[in-house]
């Protein structure tokens, strides 16, 4: 699970009363909901549970959230700015291939400490039939989660499909792959392994990164792509 960067003076100091609060309230919220869900499914987590870990009422739940599902879009807002950065320590050549490797790499690291929250939040998507609806972190939030990097104001961040269009960009801008690739193929091939593969690998007990990467590079490979060499490895469980 997530936590929080050390610092000794409050990152939230430049940031009003209102601010500061609207943002440590929420993050409490969202985090003791992935507490609950290592051990719990998502749809037996009561509301009132919740408050009691932030340490508020219920009907001040909904001045922070309108309903508990959206608690799900600000975890998967704050996975992405994780993310984000993690990307940004590792793929320094700025690539759409790097972007994809990293989102694998750093979601199975993440996942690898209690399964049964990605499997939740994919069973949570899937359950859904409309396009869902991310609310945008503030900069209270991110400098929240990230207090020693002034920069992370600057990063844009939303759910898989903003990572996907970016990644998809960056290829273009790159010449990763070839002219002709049908784009929107593509990344519904990559999102289809993203979402599909975690139900296998823990249903067949592999190793979730090594299936992921693998699974990816095979789609790369197939859509005319090239792959770096130090980032193939053999499969471990």
């Amino acid at each position: 699970m997530f936590r929080l960067e050390n610092t000794k003076v409050d990152p939230l100091h430049k940031f009003p009363l209102k601010e500061r609060k609207f943002a440590r309230t929420r993050t409490n919220l969202t985090f003791g909901l992935l507490t609950l869900m290592e051990s719990r499914p998502y749809d037996e987590i009561k509301i009132i549970e919740l408050c009691k870990i932030a340490e508020i009422s219920e009907p001040t739940f909904y001045n922070y959230f309108p309903e508990k599902d959206d608690l799900i879009l600000h975890y998967i807002q704050i996975w992405s700015l994780f993310v984000t950065v993690f990307n940004e320590k590792q793929n320094s050549e700025g690539s759409g291939y790097g972007l994809l490797v990293s989102l694998f790499q750093y979601t199975a690291r993440e996942s690898k400490k209690n399964p049964r929250i990605l499997l939740e939040i994919i069973s949570f998507q899937a359950r859904k039939k409309k396009k869902l609806q991310h609310q945008t972190l503030t900069d209270a939030e991110k400098t929240l989660l990230f207090p020693n990097h002034p920069e992370i104001l600057s990063l844009k961040i939303g759910g898989i499909e903003m990572l996907l269009e970016k990644a998809m960009n960056l290829a273009q801008l790159k010449k990763e792959l070839p002219k002709d690739t049908n784009w929107k193929s593509l990344s519904l091939s990559i999102a289809s392994c993203f979402f599909g593969i975690p139900i296998l690998s823990f249903q067949l007990g592999e190793n979730l990164e090594t299936v992921w990467l693998e699974t990816f590079h095979y789609i790369w490979l197939g859509a005319g792509g090239r792959i770096k060499e130090k980032t193939q490895g053999r499969r471990k469980k």
